[in-house]
C-alpha cells in the first residue's frame, strides 16, 4: 500500500520520531512519522528550483519527501519525486541514500532538494552527516548537491571527477560546490566500512560531457549503491509519485494520451489503448506506472507501447535496465570501460542483499520473483524498442542474487574488443 511521507501522529508533540509499517515489517522498511499536525505543512516541502538544462526539474516550487528504513539501524533512503514537467508523464523518483556508520554519523550519497520535511527526516535518523557524497556527474543530482552540503557545514563532500557544465565549462565552486577531494577506487576516509569502484569514462561532445558513477558496498549491510548506470523495474511505483499523476497518466482521456492522439504521434491517433477507464482509479494507476516507467526510461516510446504498455512493461519488470538513452549516448562508445566496472562489481560484492539506485525501486535479495515476461533487455539503438531486442537476458535475468541481475544488465558490453 502507498504511504505517504508524513502522516499524522495520535498525539501532538514537536519532535519526530520513527515507526514500524505493519505492511512492510518483514522487509525492515520504516518511514519517518512527523508527531505533529505542522511536519504536514506544506512550507516544510518548499523548494524553489527552475535550474536545468535543456529544461528545469520538476517539481518546481514543493517537493514531498518519503523516507524508509531499509536495513534497521543502518541504511535508510529519502526520495522525492523529479521529472520534466509539462504533465508529460517523463517523472520518476530520486534517491538518496543514507548510512548510519559505525561511530554514529552518517554518510549521504547522492544528496535531494534539503526541504524542511527532508532536513527533519535526517534529524530523526540521528547523528552528525559527516560526508556528503556526489557519486556522478549528471546534473539531476549535482544541482542539489551544494545546497544540501550548505545545511551541514562541518560536513566533507566528495565528489565524482569529471564534473562539467554547458554550454560553458565552469567549476563546481560556481554551483555552490566546495568539495573537499574527489571520489577515487581507494584511499577513502571510509573505506574500513565502504568499499569504493570508480568508473570514469573519456569526455565525449568535445570535452562537453563527462560521463562517470562511482559504486559503492556498505560492508556491514551488505547493500551495493549506484546512481544512474542500471535501475531496477518494478510492478509497483514509487511511493512518492502521486496517485493523482499515475491515475491521469493511465486514463484514457488523460492529458499525454489526449495529446498523443491529437498530434497522432507515431500514429497513435487511430491504435487501442488499455482497456482501462476513469471508473477504475487502481486499474488507470497502475496502466499509468508502466507509461511514466517506460516514458523515464525511452523518453519517446512509440505510440503502440505507450497506449497499451503491458507488453512492453512486463518484458523489463523484474530486471535491471540500462537506460537506451545512457547506452546510446556514453555506454555503446566505452563497452570495454564499463565491462571492467561492471566485472569488478560482480566478482568482489556478489553476496550483496540488495542493490539501491538513485531512481526506481530497491532489489532486494529476498525479492518475490517475477512471472515469466518475454524476453531481452532492450533494444537501444531502434526505433521501437522493443521490436527488436538486444543483449540477450530473457527470463533468466530476472533471477540471482542482485548483483547479478546487476551485472546481466550490461551483457552488450560482452562484446567489447580486448
Amino acid at each position: 500500500r502507498r504511504v505517504p511521507a508524513v502522516v499524522r501522529a495520535p498525539r501532538s508533540s514537536d519532535a519526530l520520531r520513527v515507526r514500524s509499517r505493519a505492511a512492510a515489517a518483514a522487509s525492515r522498511r520504516i518511514v519517518v512519522v512527523a508527531a505533529s499536525a505542522e511536519s504536514r505543512d506544506e512550507s516544510k516541502r518548499r523548494y524553489v528550483n527552475f535550474t536545468g538544462f535543456p529544461f528545469p526539474l520538476v517539481p518546481l516550487l514543493s517537493r514531498a519527501t518519503v523516507v524508509n528504513e531499509v536495513v534497521e539501524g543502518e541504511v535508510w533512503t529519502l526520495e522525492q519525486e523529479q521529472g520534466i514537467g509539462f504533465d508529460l508523464g517523463v517523472s520518476t523518483n530520486v534517491r538518496c541514500t543514507i548510512v548510519k556508520m559505525r561511530d554514529g554519523r552518517l554518510w549521504v550519497h547522492d544528496p535531494i532538494a534539503p526541504t524542511g520535511e527532508c532536513l527533519e527526516a535526517i534529524e530523526a535518523i540521528g547523528g552528525d552527516v559527516a560526508y556528503v557524497v556526489l557519486a556522478t556527474t549528471q546534473y539531476e543530482h549535482k544541482i542539489f548537491a551544494g545546497p544540501f552540503a550548505r545545511k551541514f557545514p562541518d560536513a566533507e563532500v566528495w565528489i565524482a571527477p569529471g564534473q562539467f557544465s554547458f554550454p560553458l565549462q565552469l567549476p563546481p565552486q560556481f554551483f555552490g560546490i566546495f568539495p573537499t577531494g574527489t571520489i577515487a577506487d581507494g584511499d577513502m576516509p571510509w573505506e574500513t566500512e565502504i568499499d569504493t569502484k570508480l568508473l570514469r569514462l573519456p569526455s565525449l561532445f568535445w570535452g562537453n560531457y563527462t560521463y562517470c558513477e562511482a559504486g559503492f558496498y556498505h560492508k556491514d549491510s551488505r547493500s551495493v549503491f549506484v546512481t544512474d548506470a542500471a535501475v531496477f523495474v518494478d510492478d509497483a511505483a514509487p511511493e512518492v509519485i502521486p496517485r493523482s499523476s499515475l491515475v491521469d497518466l493511465g486514463a484514457p482521456d488523460g492529458f499525454t494520451v489526449s495529446l498523443l492522439r491529437a498530434l497522432d504521434f507515431r500514429g497513435g491517433r487511430t491504435l487501442p489503448g488499455a482497456d482501462v477507464t476513469r471508473e477504475d482509479p487502481d486499474g488507470c494507476a497502475k496502466v499509468g506506472w508502466k507509461r511514466m516507467a517506460l516514458f523515464s526510461l525511452f523518453i519517446a516510446p512509440d505510440a503502440k507501447n505507450i497506449l497499451k504498455p503491458d507488453a512492453s512493461f512486463q518484458g523489463l519488470a523484474g530486471k535491471f535496465v540500462v537506460s537506451p538513452i545512457v547506452y546510446v549516448i556514453v555506454f555503446q562508445h566505452y563497452r570495454k570501460e564499463v565491462r571492467t566496472w561492471v566485472d569488478a562489481i560482480g566478482r568482489d560484492w556478489e553476496g550483496a542483499d540488495r542493490v539501491i539506485g538513485a531512481h526506481f525501486p530497491v532489489c532486494e535479495r529476498d525479492a518475490m520473483k517475477r512471472p515469466p515476461g518475454f524476453g531481452g533487455m532492450f533494444g537501444a539503438a531502434t526505433t521501437n524498442p522493443f521490436d527488436r531486442v538486444r543483449g540477450g537476458g530473457g527470463e533468466g535475468s530476472r533471477g540471482g542474487s542482485p548483483v547479478k541481475r546487476f551485472t546481466r544488465a550490461f551483457a552488450w558490453a560482452a562484446t567489447a574488443a580486448d
